[in-house]
């Protein structure tokens, strides 16, 4: 019989489960505010009370199904549902959602969230893949057409996917674009109609700064993602020639470009980090992230899809145990296997950067773009 073990020391950590979803949940509700603050005053309190109604819907199903799954396994429900912190699920599902979305589908969404997602392998813990991520994969698949009244069908994402090929490569072409969607402060700020919580990005940073530093996530998985991703548009922006904008070099404001826009800050500070779905030895989580992010720009500039955040995290997801298995060894030996996995990493990095630049062609002329703003209050009213 083989034993494998590590040798002392072994550090114990002061931050309890408790604590760190707590800090989690402040987080995200401070990102979520400020998204419902932008919602009531530049659209109107119809949007903003649909925001709301939204997460109200979410958490009742949450609930609902932890209660029903605590009822079926005879454990307490009060103890189940305080433990299993569906609430953050809940929360992030709803911030990566449209305003647009009709309550039903939010509440279907959930449900595959909480029940399928999660309660389905054991509860809080045994998951496989990020809940929210299953969620919003759900929507995406059998909601789509309920979401493209308000604001889906135009959102600056979508922009760039479809009309820009994610590759506007001239002056005159990037400028076109940001006149669309309110230019870089905007893309920054997150003052444009998108997912409730995915486009604030500097509020984003800012958090997933106070949630490293109380040690809630770890460092490396949103730095390497967002790191990597940087540098595979900064090689994709050099081989293809983006011309610079405004003075600012293009192998600069392309990578901003694509940070910006879309949700992997989101993704990389909340979902990532996921620490059930997330490797748990350091360099392991390097390696995860440094995938993730490949995958996230070959979804984007090879993919049907607007978005590859979403699917890069469900299919990293799927990895992680081989990627635990592949580290459970001993510290000297484990290190020189990492090193191994992250040069692999950064050399699939810089495969999918050649591939890309010699696939995809950039947009020269600009492009004149309606501005399609959101529908009436009304309409909106009606799925209140």
């Amino acid at each position: 019989m083989k034993f494998a073990f590590h040798v002392s020391p072994n550090l114990q950590s002061k931050h309890s489960t408790q604590m760190i979803m707590r800090d989690l949940t402040i987080g995200l509700l401070i990102v979520f505010a400020a998204s419902v603050i932008y919602y009531f005053t530049a659209w109107g309190a119809a949007y903003g009370l649909q925001a709301l109604l939204l997460l109200v819907c979410s958490l009742i199903t949450t609930f609902v199904c932890e209660a029903v799954f605590a009822k079926v396994k005879k454990q307490d429900i009060k103890s189940t549902i305080t433990h299993s912190f569906g609430w953050v699920t809940s929360i992030i599902l709803v911030m990566m959602c449209p305003i647009s979305i009709p309550p039903y589908a939010i509440i279907v969404a959930t449900f595959f969230a909480i029940a399928i997602g999660r309660l389905v392998f054991g509860g809080f813990g045994f998951n496989i893949f990020n809940p929210a991520a299953v969620g919003r994969a759900v929507i995406f698949a059998s909601f789509s057409g309920a979401t493209t009244n308000l604001v889906t069908s135009a959102t600056p994402t979508g922009v760039l996917a479809s009309t820009f090929s994610w590759m506007p490569g001239t002056e005159a072409a990037l400028q076109s674009y940001l006149d669309y969607c309110g230019g870089w402060g905007s893309l920054l700020l997150g003052t444009y109609p998108g997912a409730i919580g995915e486009t604030f990005s500097l509020l984003i940073i800012l958090v997933g700064i106070f949630l490293v530093v109380r040690k809630v996530i770890d460092w490396r998985i949103p730095v390497f993602y967002l790191g990597t991703i940087f540098v595979i548009t900064f090689v994709i922006a050099i081989l293809e020639g983006v011309e610079s904008y405004y003075g600012i070099p293009g192998w600069l404001w392309y990578p901003a470009l694509h940070l910006l826009t879309g949700g992997v800050i989101f993704g990389g500070v909340f979902m990532l980090t996921d620490p059930v779905t997330a490797p748990t030895v350091p360099s392991g989580r390097i390696f995860f992230a440094m995938c993730a992010a490949a995958l996230t720009v070959l979804i984007r500039l090879k993919g049907n899809l607007p978005e590859g955040c979403l699917y890069s995290i469900l299919i990293m997801n799927t990895f992680t145990p081989m990627i635990e298995s592949a580290l459970d060894r001993p510290q000297l030996e484990q290190m020189k296997k990492a090193w191994i996995m992250i040069g692999c990493a950064a050399v699939l990095s810089l495969c999918v950067s050649f591939y890309a630049a010699t696939t995809v062609r950039r947009v020269n002329a600009p492009r004149t773009i309606e501005k399609t703003a959101l529908a009436s209050v009304a309409a909106v009213e009606e799925v209140l």
